[in-house]
């Protein structure tokens, strides 16, 4: 079906959300503020990996070899709002302050009174053992020394891990390993797959697509991590539905004119298919529409915003030297 056809043939009205509607009548400031908020912006692909991370969570704890992810995606392209959203969806929690009448020495002996769910951290620049158990540390602010021995570091990762209740250790920019000798590498992995054997856990590594060669340098982790591919978005059903859903987050008071076929290509071939250009594109065309007085995107605003994609950012890093 040609996407024109595609288009007249799906319901597109588009309703603002509540807190969208309120903005309406906010001053020119107060909504380029709301648009270039950070909102969550759900869609098929990134609820499944949601779930694919909420099944691991929840049935691969305490297992003597445990399954773990690996999330593959483009930059820019969602990894690190997944990671975010699944990260906001465990808070920490502390049962002293929300449930004190329930603090009994069976409640105690029974269960978990406090805790951190996940640890997030980006992995070292350079691939070393002792800098990664240093970024867990800094995460949990925990004090340490430097100088201290990769043994010890190790000892307080796994000690404070366990008493913070930690279920899940999730390692963005994982395909930064990549810049030490595969030596190092083979390290650092090694040191990764020992935590999650150690503390019983699973663990998320995120990166590019640079990352499934680092993972399989060694197939002992390769055969510990499924791959979950986060793909570019390319002209169907789905994009159509993201771009409408993403209209009813942008606070302009008339319809806006970017689902017809000519216009969403556009949208496409500037954001070169990545979710995180796509949003982008979309607020700044806004807030140049609201600059001009206008109250709804078209076309021109899409051409004319000057928003630069991640795509072209790459076009130009030949000339940084000049």
């Amino acid at each position: 079906m040609k996407l024109v056809e595609l288009i007249r043939g799906m319901d597109m009205k588009i309703d603002l959300t509540k807190e969208t509607i309120s903005m309406l009548d906010k001053t020119l400031d107060e909504k380029i503020a709301y648009i270039n908020q950070e909102t969550w912006i759900n869609y098929p692909l990134a609820q499944n990996t949601l779930n694919q991370f909420e099944n691991i969570l929840k049935h691969e704890q305490g297992k003597t070899r445990v399954t773990s992810v690996l999330l593959v995606g483009s930059p820019n392209n969602g990894k690190t709002s997944i990671l975010q959203r699944f990260i906001d969806l465990h808070p920490s929690y502390d049962l002293f302050a929300t449930n004190p009448e329930k603090l009994t020495k069976e409640f105690f002996e029974k269960y978990n009174a406090t805790g951190i769910p996940l640890i997030y951290i980006v992995s070292p620049s350079e691939p070393s053992e002792t800098r990664l158990y240093g970024e867990i540390l800094k995460s949990i602010n925990t004090p340490f020394k430097e100088s201290e021995s990769v043994s010890r570091k190790q000892y307080l990762v796994e000690y404070y891990l366990g008493i913070l209740n930690v279920e899940m250790l999730i390692i963005d920019e994982i395909h930064n390993i990549l810049s030490g000798s595969v030596a190092r590498q083979k390290q650092m992995l090694n040191a990764i797959k020992n935590l999650s054997n150690n503390l019983k856990i699973p663990i998320i590594l995120s990166g590019t697509k640079d990352a499934l060669r680092a993972v399989s340098t060694d197939t002992q982790i390769s055969s510990r991590f499924r791959p979950a591919y986060l793909t570019k978005w390319k002209m169907d059903k789905n994009y159509v539905n993201l771009l409408a859903t993403i209209l009813t987050t942008l606070p302009l008071s008339k319809e806006s004119d970017i689902l017809n076929p000519k216009t969403a290509q556009e949208i496409l071939n500037i954001s070169d298919g990545n979710i995180g250009d796509i949003i982008g594109l979309l607020k700044k065309a806004t807030i140049y529409a609201l600059k001009n007085n206008k109250e709804k995107i078209t076309i021109d605003e899409i051409k004319n915003c000057g928003y630069s994609s991640t795509a072209n950012t790459k076009q130009y890093e030949a000339l940084l030297d000049i």
